[in-house]
């Protein structure tokens, strides 16, 4: 392969690399907007925001690293014997990397799903509060990623979870008791949610270092072949 022809095919494969990694960019945006635009509340209504808040943030670790995995592995697509291939085997480690991120969100949504599903069944027994669902999801920020990805569409998530943000929060007060009991569940909820997302990103882990050997062993074997 003429060396003009390699040097177009790291050019293309360069900015291919460095647009997948700005638009994984967007998905942490939703974090430092979550810490600038905390209410500052009182009485339980503050307990039940901050829980809700502790488990949207914790999600940033997780996110970070696997946009750091994903950079990883789209960089060895910058070798110039992987590069050497062409592009057939390159575009379809870039398709595969994208798709394991993908259902890698819907997994995490799934995480959300369960601990918002937890939290309302929790909320539900005190009799006090008499909280519905649809009076619960007027300001539920959790719900902010049903139906969403965090990968896909992190722009839909950031403004639900503005409106739901702004939203007021109207919640008679509990007994002293019954705030020390919900603290505690909601603690083992955060555990609960924190393993979840922990499973889910060591599969994506797996995955990528799945894919990352077949960048070794098939799109660098190609190239090769052809010495």
């Amino acid at each position: 392969m003429k060396a003009s022809n390699v040097l177009s095919l790291l050019v293309a494969t360069l900015v291919a690399v460095n647009f997948a990694l700005a638009v994984r960019e967007d998905p942490l945006q939703i974090f430092p907007q979550l810490k600038r635009s905390r209410k500052t509340i009182s009485g339980f209504a503050d307990i039940l925001v901050t829980a809700q808040s502790e488990v949207l943030l914790s999600e940033e670790s997780f996110v970070k690293n696997s946009i750091s995995d994903e950079s990883a592995l789209l960089n060895q697509l910058a070798g110039s014997d992987v590069q050497a291939s062409g592009p057939e085997c390159l575009d379809f480690i870039r398709k595969s990397v994208t798709q394991l991120l993908n259902l890698a969100g819907i997994s995490y949504t799934n995480c959300f799903n369960d601990v918002d599903n937890r939290m309302f069944e929790e909320l539900s027994k005190i009799p006090e509060l008499a909280l519905t669902r649809a009076d619960y999801d007027k300001y539920n920020l959790l719900g902010v990623f049903r139906g969403e990805n965090i990968f896909i569409d992190p722009v839909s998530i950031r403004n639900k979870l503005t409106n739901r943000m702004r939203a007021p929060i109207n919640l008679p007060t509990v007994t002293p008791e019954t705030e020390a009991a919900l603290r505690t569940v909601f603690e083992k909820l955060k555990t609960n949610f924190h393993t979840c997302m922990s499973s889910a990103q060591t599969k994506l882990a797996s995955n990528l270092q799945y894919t990352s050997q077949q960048v070794r062993a098939i799109c660098a074997a190609e190239a090769s072949k052809r010495i």
